[in-house]
């Protein structure tokens, strides 16, 4: 939910997120892809250009339920 991810990233950046923070937004073209959604949108973000090797990203996760889940990695 593109709603969603808009209001994280603004809240983030609220509380002092770097300025060169980049935030997935392929949402709009995938739509919800249930548990690929993370895999695509770092997919689609390497072929843009948004996202490169060595770059440190947080993955954050949320379903049903108000379940969710977060990892920080650094992109192979």
């Amino acid at each position: 939910n593109l709603r969603i991810v808009d209001a994280v990233a603004r809240r983030l950046r609220a509380k002092g997120a770097r300025d060169d923070m980049v935030v997935a937004d392929d949402i709009v073209e995938s739509g919800n892809t249930s548990s690929a959604s993370i895999p695509m949108a770092i997919d689609h973000m390497r072929a843009a250009g948004r996202a490169r090797p060595g770059d440190t990203t947080l993955l954050v996760g949320f379903g049903a339920g108000l379940s969710y889940a977060g990892q920080v990695v650094v992109l192979p």
